[in-house]
């Protein structure tokens, strides 16, 4: 698909970036025309911070990828002030809201929203490129409740090992705050991030001074929650491994190792790609 912005019908805000914002877009000619998001971009904000290639980058990585549990992009268009993205509109909100509304969500719950992650990840890791921004401010529902990754400002194609220090505190890998180089390894770690805090209601490294955060991160040490079954305790120590080599997902059978842990015993992954499993939350939209 490829349009031109005056082929395109704008209408309301959706929500205001720190370089832009996101209006619902539809075709002007087409009636039958679904509803898109569209993200405009400030060229001179971009510039003025430097960002020139981290938007490109963003760009480049989301119209490489295509999948259900990913932020659909459609194409790109630019005029002197902004550049566009034409997006998929997600409109059920994001996972950090809702779980910050529950507290903390059932293990059920958790295994869904963590499966539709990894899921996503085949696709990600398949394609070498290293995501490197998951939280849940970073997975937002689409109508039907189903989970979606978005922004990939961050993602890089990773041949061997990247030194860039990125992410949010409560999800950097050990590896990333020691500067070591880094690489997949650290979703899984992330991975373990999200299952930890959808599961106990807070990150498992918790702190409001983000050195102590990092202290903790790198002390190898994670509580576990007594509410944890012995499966969830088990995988969650499993993808918190601070040597990469040791890390569930880094070893032997990839994404797929961890899709097979016995935490994950019994889901239906088929009916969760094809849309065909009952989701944990229906939002109002």
């Amino acid at each position: 698909v490829q349009f031109q912005m005056s082929d395109l019908d704008v209408g309301r805000t959706l929500g205001i970036g720190a370089f832009g914002r996101v209006k619902l877009v539809k075709v002007k000619t087409d009636p039958e025309s679904p509803t898109f998001a569209l993200k405009c971009q400030s060229k001179r904000a971009i510039v003025e911070n430097g960002l020139q290639d981290h938007v490109m980058n963003e760009k480049n990585i989301m119209a490489e990828l295509d999948h259900p549990f990913i932020l659909k992009y459609f194409c790109s268009m630019k005029d002197d002030r902004y550049i566009y993205f034409v997006l998929e509109l997600l409109l059920g909100g994001e996972l950090f809201t809702f779980l910050r509304n529950e507290t903390q969500f059932s293990e059920t719950w958790s295994r869904f929203y963590s499966a539709s992650v990894l899921m996503a990840f085949c696709q990600i890791h398949g394609r070498k490129i290293a995501y490197r921004d998951l939280k849940p401010e970073n997975l937002v529902m689409d109508a039907d409740g189903f989970l979606k990754i978005v922004d990939f400002g961050l993602a890089k194609v990773v041949s061997g090992k990247t030194w860039t220090l990125c992410g949010t505190p409560d999800y950097l890998a050990p590896e990333i705050i020691l500067n070591e180089g880094h690489d997949l390894a650290v979703d899984y770690w992330a991975l373990g991030v999200l299952i930890y805090e959808m599961t106990a209601g807070m990150p498992p490294f918790y702190a409001d001074d983000p050195m102590e955060v990092y202290e903790k991160i790198l002390s190898g040490h994670v509580s576990i929650p007594s509410h944890f079954s012995k499966s969830l305790s088990d995988i969650t120590k499993k993808l918190l491994k601070t040597y990469q080599s040791k890390r569930l997902g880094n070893t032997k059978g990839g994404t797929g190792a961890v899709m097979k842990h016995k935490w994950y015993a019994g889901f239906d992954w088929d009916a969760l790609l094809n849309r065909k499993i009952d989701v944990p939350i229906k939002p109002r939209v």
